[in-house]
């Protein structure tokens, strides 16, 4: 099962869309499927930059007015992934991107 809230389903489908790409052309380009492993690892890494950049930008508090009082107040959003902030998760992709380029290098 699959917890999230807003926008932070956002982080397996970047990560995926990222990642899946870097794999499969990695794997054609050399000629060997088994380093595929090592595109996927660089794609997770490049995913890591993108769901910190978008998790910063659509967790970052926003000023406003409340509509009754004209009171200033700060308007939060939060949106997660597993109970975690979005831009947290770009702290554990590098390790799966870790384990992924392990892959490609068999014992």
């Amino acid at each position: 099962m699959i917890i999230w809230r807003g926008w932070g389903i956002l982080v397996p489908l970047i990560a995926a869309v990222i990642a899946v790409p870097c794999a499969a052309l990695t794997a054609e380009v050399t000629g060997q499927q088994h380093l595929g492993g090592l595109g996927a690892g660089v794609g997770l890494l490049l995913a890591s930059v993108a769901v910190f950049l978008a998790g910063n930008r659509l967790n970052t508090p926003r000023r406003g007015f409340h509509p009754a009082t004209g009171r200033p107040v700060e308007y939060r959003n939060t949106h997660t992934f597993f109970f975690v902030p979005m831009q947290y998760w770009a702290f554990v992709l590098p390790l799966a991107a870790f384990g992924a380029a392990a892959t490609a290098f068999p014992l």
